[in-house]
């Protein structure tokens, strides 16, 4: 029998009816041969020609892959379309386990990294995505020109519901919008989750009345039972409250949509913590946060998390600006050098509200602006409670800093006049927004030259651009 061919180089995607991947791997073949491969395992085929496969399945199921972009005879880009009809109407995990599946397991490949995927029209138009995102949230808390400010109560783990209340109260009454449990607390006997939340309930009341603010507490659901998680959405609607929160990739897709359904039901919103996603990215086999940032929008999560650019993290600028833009914007142009493919959304896909966490205090915050502007939800935990004079003046200095980008001035100038803000910038230091804008300078004038590095240096490129554009 004759193996059949999944290389269509002629062949141009539909951008209503086509899913497109855009791959780098490398391996033990000719690149051609491991485009071949991974196109077949992803859609119709298997290792070897089978008497069952007819023309019909072949031309109107198959994988085809359209584009090659050599870096050497084994290694390189590849794109790939995938039609519509190959998959579940709005079943995300069969659409995992083709696309992103058994191709990570094939022994021909040594490196596999999936950049991003775009979604075709008619997939998009079948879900709602959030019921408020980034303007809905704004609108409830009566705050339009700046950026939102929380923090995560530390330590993550130990504190009695009491004691956790009195942090939340400290940080809200002296300035904060949001604050969140961290994303490995949920219902430990030391913090019994319903104490917990009825304890900063009362709080969350109590400051909201003295501030005359609106407050956030992004109460932790995330369960293995469904069942759990739904009680707990159903006492908070009882309690009048509306937000949650979810670690929506330890969850998995399956889990979060029904999850995602049954807030929506109950009027609350839902801020999604990524924890867990890292193992997917650092290394030679991995999916950019790219694709499940774009699940987690259409799905209907109203706030994500998707890094600083300037914090503990690891994560780069350009990667986050980018993130930014997958979870904010309509229209996302291509950037090759960023492994990023072109996508529109349908104007019914509200935009999410970004979240940036991680080894955040308030000297990152004009930095972070210069990535994300002023749609941010900027969240410190240490930057906080680590503050020389403790949780309310870290809570003061963060206020001020965002103050800062709203008045259009620098977090050094409103220092002079807010003493805590001094304190936490003499404490941890001052990041230059100059260096960040310059980043987002060279990439905006050489992003030609970029695109040749990538292509030239494959995955090593990448992360090149990712790390050291700047130089």
């Amino acid at each position: 029998m004759e193996e059949r061919s999944y290389l269509h180089l002629d062949y141009e995607p539909d951008p209503k009816k086509d899913f497109v991947a855009l791959l780098w791997m490398k391996g033990k073949k000719p690149l051609e041969k491991l485009a071949n491969e991974v196109a077949a395992e992803s859609s119709t085929g298997t290792w070897t020609p089978i008497k069952t496969m007819n023309e019909k399945v072949f031309k109107e199921y198959s994988a085809r892959v359209f584009r090659l972009e050599k870096v050497s005879d084994n290694e390189g880009f590849v794109w790939i379309a995938y039609p519509l009809e190959h998959f579940d109407r709005k079943n995300l995990l069969q659409f995992e386990a083709s696309v992103l599946g058994n191709i990570f397991g094939m022994g021909i490949l040594d490196g596999l990294y999936i950049g991003d995927i775009s979604f075709p029209e008619e997939f998009l138009k079948r879900f709602e995505g959030p019921a408020l995102g980034l303007e809905g949230i704004r609108k409830y808390l009566g705050v339009r020109s700046r950026p939102l400010v929380g923090t995560i109560v530390k330590p993550k783990v130990g504190l009695a519901p009491a004691e956790f209340a009195e942090v939340a109260y400290k940080a809200w009454a002296n300035g904060l919008d949001l604050v969140k449990d961290d994303e490995n607390l949920v219902d430990q006997d030391f913090c019994r989750w319903k104490e917990r939340f009825d304890r900063v309930f009362e709080v969350l009341d109590k400051a909201e009345k003295e501030t005359g603010e609106k407050k956030v507490y992004s109460v932790n659901i995330t369960d293995s039972s469904l069942e759990r998680m739904i009680e707990r959405l159903e006492y908070l609607h009882e309690r009048g409250h509306k937000t949650a929160m979810v670690d929506v990739f330890v969850m998995g897709l399956g889990l979060l949509s029904e999850v995602i359904k049954e807030a929506k039901k109950l009027g609350i919103w839902l801020h999604g913590h990524r924890a867990g996603y890292a193992a997917h990215h650092r290394a030679e086999f991995g999916v950019n946060f790219e694709v499940y940032a774009k699940f987690y929008r259409i799905l209907g999560i109203d706030q994500l998390h998707v890094g600083t650019g300037v914090g503990k993290m690891g994560d780069a600028p350009l990667e986050v600006r980018r993130l930014r833009d997958v979870i904010v914007e309509h229209y996302l142009p291509p950037e090759f050098y960023l492994l990023s493919l072109e996508m529109k959304y349908p104007e019914h896909i509200k935009p999410l509200f970004p979240i940036a966490s991680g080894g955040l205090h308030p000297g990152h915050v004009d930095a972070l602006s210069v990535v994300y502007g002023k749609d941010v939800i900027v969240q410190a935990g240490g930057g906080v409670h680590g503050h020389p004079k403790g949780t309310e003046a870290g809570a003061r200095a963060m206020r001020a800093a965002v103050e800062a980008v709203e008045e259009g001035i620098s977090a050094l100038e409103m220092a002079e006049k807010v003493p805590e803000l001094k304190e936490a910038l003499d404490y941890w230091g001052y990041k230059d927004p100059k260096e960040v804008k310059e980043i987002f300078r060279i990439a905006e004038e050489h992003g030609e030259v970029l695109d040749i590095l990538v292509k030239r240096r494959g995955f090593e490129g990448f992360k090149m651009v990712m790390e050291d554009v700047r130089l």
